[in-house]
């Protein structure tokens, strides 16, 4: 075995491997018609806007489809004044909220790639996660390299370090 041949034996193996059946049965790999998914981790800053346009751009130039992808979490933080109160102190539902901003960027970046179609997908949970799962069933993921966290000089965020050492996919990190 060489690394351009997978444990499973490869494509040349005979028959297909469950593994394999499921992200055909996801991605629709291998179905006449249906076209890869690039999957985008958006999270309203402008390094996730640059991979929203990076993104389009390839899509545009293979034939594939852009699915943007925000996630949101609750942290399980109160204000002083509200502890012990209901944890739901928010006035808006995160869910609504975060498709809101996905939408305002999506149609920002959509206007200047009016012939690639975007999907848009909203999902609760820890964004590293839920994009490393994603990944199982792209063609490939883009992010933004924010570095925006912890210490100074760093290049990668925790969510692209994370996605970039777990994706199932090929990983672009936008600049």
């Amino acid at each position: 075995m060489d690394e351009t041949t997978r444990p499973d034996g490869g494509p040349a193996a005979a028959g297909v491997t469950p593994t394999a059946a499921r992200v055909e049965a996801v991605t629709g790999a291998g179905v006449p018609g249906r076209r890869a998914r690039i999957v985008v981790g958006v999270d309203g800053s402008k390094q996730s806007r640059i991979a929203l346009r990076w993104a389009c751009s390839d899509a545009r130039a293979k034939g594939d489809v852009v699915v943007a992808v925000a996630v949101w979490h609750l942290y399980p933080l109160a204000p002083p004044d509200r502890v012990g109160a209901s944890p739901w102190w928010f006035t808006t539902d995160p869910q609504e909220a975060t498709a809101a901003y996905l939408g305002e960027v999506v149609d920002e970046v959509e206007a200047d790639f009016p012939d690639v179609e975007i999907e848009q997908k909203v999902l609760s949970g820890h964004a590293a996660e839920e994009l490393i799962h994603l990944s199982a069933a792209a063609e490939e993921v883009v992010l933004g390299a924010t570095g925006s966290g912890g210490f100074a000089g760093m290049s990668l965020g925790s969510t692209s370090r994370a996605v970039l050492e777990h994706a199932l996919s090929t990983v672009v990190l936008a600049r």
